[in-house]
Formats: C-alpha cells, sequence, structure tokens
C-alpha cells in the first residue's frame, strides 16, 4: 500500500514538473478564444497571464472591447465569428477544518473529492461603432464546488449590461447600464486564485443588516473615463444595494454610490518599471424599517417597497502597485488597504431586534506578490486581514468575534494558449482563520490541484 501511495505521489511530481517545464520553454502562442478570434492578436497583447489583464487588456476593456479600426464593426467581422465562451475548472480539492463544533466537542475533519467549480457561459463584444455588451449566465449544476459546498442549484445571471463609448467624441465620458462589476483595485472577477477570493471585498461587520458588496455584481449604472492609453481611470457606479432584504419605498432603492480613481506612471529604470496608485469608497443608503401586515393568528411579515428609516454604511480606502523590472513580465506588488462602518441601527439579532452600541467598523486589506515568470508561468502569494470593531452588545450576541487572517499560494501554469481554447493546471493552497470569540480561532485548509479551462 505505501509504495503503491509514493508511486502514486512520484507520478504527480514529475507530471506537475513536465508541465512548468513547457511553461518555462515552450513559445507563447495566439490568441484568446473569442477575441483573439475576431482580432487576430496573441494572447500576451492582453493578459499578462490569463485571465489576468495587462495595460493594454485594460485599455481594451475600457475602450468596449473595440481596437478603435474597421475590424471592429459587427458588419466587417467573419460572418462564422460568435463571441461566446465558455470557463470551468476540474480536478481534486482537499478541505481541513479545525475546531469543528460536534456534540462530544470539537475536533478536527478533512475530505478530499474530485469535482469543478461550475460554469460560466459568457458573451461579450461590440454592436456597433460605439456600442459594447456582456452577458454572463451562471447554469445551476448538482454537486458542483467539488462537493464540499452546497450544489449550485439555481441558475443567475451574474452580467448583463449595454456599454455606450466615447460619448461627445471623448474617452473621458462612457455608460455602462446594467448587471456590472464595480471598478475595484484587483478585479476580482479575473482573479488568479480559486479557493480564496479577495474577503474585505465582501466582509460585513457582525450582525449587520446591510448587504452591500463590491466584489459582487451589482444592478444599476456606472459612468466612467479614461485617458487614451487608460494610464489615468476614473468611475462611478450608482447601484442598488444587493440581495436587501426589502426594498426601500423611494425612487431608487437601498442605493449605494460608488467611486474609484487610479493613475498610473511608467518610470525610467531597470528595477521599478511602473508604480500605480488608486482610491476609492461608496456611500450607501440601507432601509432600516419597513412596514409589516400580520394575518389573523400569523406572525407579522414585511410589506413589499415600504422599507423606510434610511442608515449609512460606508467603505473606503486606497491603494498601489508596483511593477518591478518590467510591465510585461513584471513582479507585481500590491498592496490595499480597505476600511469600512455601518449604522449601529442595522446591527439585529435573527429575530430583527437591536443589538448595537456603537457604530460597527473595520480596518483591513492584503498585500499580494504576483511573479509572472511569462506569460504561461506564475506565482502568486496573498496575505489578507481583517480587523473588525465590537459594535455589538457582547450581553446580547455570543460570541463576539474578533480578526480574520487568511493566506493564499498558488502556482499556475498555462500549457494551452491558443485562438480556440486556454488551459492551465493550478495548483493552490489556502489558510482561512478567524477568531471565534469564544477563545477559539477556527481554520480551514484547502488544497486544489486543478485544471483550469475556456473555450
Amino acid at each position: 500500500m505505501r509504495r503503491t501511495i509514493f508511486l502514486v505521489f512520484l507520478g504527480t511530481v514529475v507530471f506537475c514538473v513536465a508541465f512548468f517545464g513547457m511553461g518555462l520553454f515552450s513559445p507563447v502562442a495566439p490568441a484568446v478564444p473569442a477575441f483573439a478570434r475576431k482580432t487576430g492578436l496573441a494572447c500576451s497583447s492582453c493578459h499578462e497571464v490569463w485571465p489576468r489583464l495587462n495595460d493594454f487588456g485594460q485599455l481594451f476593456r475600457d475602450r468596449g472591447y473595440r481596437l478603435e479600426r474597421d475590424r471592429d464593426a459587427p458588419v466587417e467581422q467573419d460572418g462564422s465569428f460568435w463571441p461566446i465562451a465558455m470557463r470551468t475548472t476540474v480536478g481534486y480539492q482537499w478541505v481541513r477544518q479545525t475546531q469543528v463544533p460536534t456534540d462530544t466537542g470539537p475536533i478536527d475533519t478533512q475530505t478530499g473529492t474530485f469535482g469543478f467549480t461550475g460554469l460560466d457561459v459568457f458573451a461579450a463584444g461590440t454592436l456597433g461603432s460605439h456600442l459594447s455588451f456582456l452577458i454572463v449566465y451562471t447554469p445551476g449544476l448538482a454537486q458542483s464546488g467539488f462537493q464540499t459546498a452546497p450544489s449550485t442549484s439555481d441558475s443567475d445571471l451574474e452580467s448583463a449590461f449595454l456599454g455606450i463609448h466615447d460619448i461627445g467624441g471623448t474617452p473621458w465620458l462612457n455608460l455602462r447600464v446594467g448587471k456590472h462589476a464595480p471598478d475595484l483595485p484587483i478585479d476580482e472577477h479575473r482573479t488568479l486564485t480559486l479557493t480564496q477570493g479577495y474577503n474585505v471585498y465582501h466582509f460585513h461587520p457582525q450582525n449587520s443588516t446591510v448587504t452591500w458588496e463590491p466584489g459582487s455584481n451589482q444592478n444599476g449604472i456606472e459612468v466612467y473615463g479614461h485617458s487614451d492609453l487608460s494610464r489615468v481611470r476614473y468611475s462611478f457606479s450608482l447601484v442598488n444595494e444587493n440581495d436587501a432584504q426589502f426594498f426601500s419605498n423611494t425612487a431608487l432603492s437601498n442605493p449605494v454610490l460608488w467611486g474609484h480613481v487610479q493613475a498610473e506612471q511608467y518610470l525610467d529604470s531597470p528595477l521599478l518599471a511602473a508604480v500605480k496608485l488608486g482610491a476609492f469608497g461608496s456611500v450607501g443608503w440601507h432601509a432600516n424599517s419597513t412596514a409589516t401586515l400580520t394575518p389573523t393568528g400569523g406572525t407579522p411579515s414585511p410589506v413589499a417597497f415600504t422599507g423606510s428609516n434610511h442608515k449609512n454604511h460606508f467603505r473606503y480606502g486606497g491603494e498601489a502597485h508596483l511593477y518591478f523590472l518590467s510591465v510585461v513580465n513584471p513582479v507585481t506588488l500590491s498592496a490595499v488597504v480597505w476600511g469600512g462602518q455601518d449604522d449601529q441601527a442595522v446591527l439585529k439579532d435573527d429575530t430583527g431586534a437591536p443589538v448595537g452600541v456603537s457604530n460597527a467598523t473595520f480596518i483591513g486589506g492584503f498585500l499580494e506578490g504576483v511573479w509572472t515568470i511569462n506569460p504561461r508561468l506564475t506565482l502568486l502569494g496573498r496575505y489578507e486581514l481583517i480587523h473588525p470593531s465590537q459594535g455589538v452588545d457582547p450581553a446580547l450576541v455570543s460570541p463576539v468575534t474578533g480578526n480574520v487572517k487568511v493566506w493564499t499560494a498558488i502556482i499556475r501554469h498555462t500549457f494551452e494558449l491558443t485562438s480556440r481554447t486556454e488551459a492551465a493546471l493550478h495548483l493552490e493552497f489556502s489558510r482561512f482563520w478567524f477568531d471565534a470569540g469564544d477563545g477559539t480561532s477556527p481554520a480551514t485548509y484547502t488544497g486544489l490541484i486543478g485544471l483550469d479551462f475556456a473555450l
């Protein structure tokens, strides 16, 4: 039995070494599915490493997936071109959890499963000389998530927007209408990590009823602009608070305004090739009360569209990205500081009773290093920390939780990179730890060996 395990382990090591060797010495092939077939460009034109965008890829996206030449026009495209792609990840995932509560006391658990992450079906491109679109559909699939999470049984239209570009003849005024991702310091929808996203993008203070998450796609309107090469960019999104418990009795229900500005400077230095700085923030109004209707002998239930007594919530922070050695295959160091505050009135227990004694605040962020050895091979390490304040009454809420700490490391080798498909071998390990407030600090360790592919 030991000999069999050793041979399996040895075979896996040889397999991985062979794949990474291919990444170091094989040439870069042309190009990205759908967009590559449309533009004829190599993948390295838009991607530092798939799916992470480089500066030109960001400019291509800002322009509404246009190169601003005749080939952009739908009438000039080959009739066989159809801008649809699909992406999923298949492989093996191992999860270990510590201090899991049971009837006999806390225990450690572990499981290892074969599975897949789900499926994204997306279409993006141009509808006219100044019109673009993006649609991302996530179908409901049983037993997705490597069987370690509830099945994704509900379908979802993750994104659906229409873009209007160069309003008034200037790139400084563009519009997106529909469900879109707010502009973030690092785009979570093109993240290189698969077991962990950017947790601070989705963090809520304890017992907060606010559901706004900048990391999730939102329904609303985005106004944005950029310089000719997208070295300076701004974005403002006006959206509804996603997944709010009830809609408010206002012209725009539970509104949130998100803003983000960025500026990048290339440097004439063999060590530090470029610096990018940015600032971001949001203010939202969360409906905190609602009219109710109590049926005979029943329990009160909220009446739709009667939300009132709005309370504020805020998110704010800054970012710095340093590009060492090159802007083509850089060593990138990114630091993001992220804070937030929710009004104490929105802190409630499961029955809806208020438990806040002060506004709930938190401060956190992450430090991320990415080494793009070449467009096929990338190493990444990330550390995240979130430190919340104690906004709830410990006498009413027990336990009162504390810090969150996460670190993640990956090795990613894209071994197939053509105008028809992209496929990558993905090795990832992460640790998620939090202070439960009762003297315990549960941790979740996750390992993933997967094949991530799109076509």
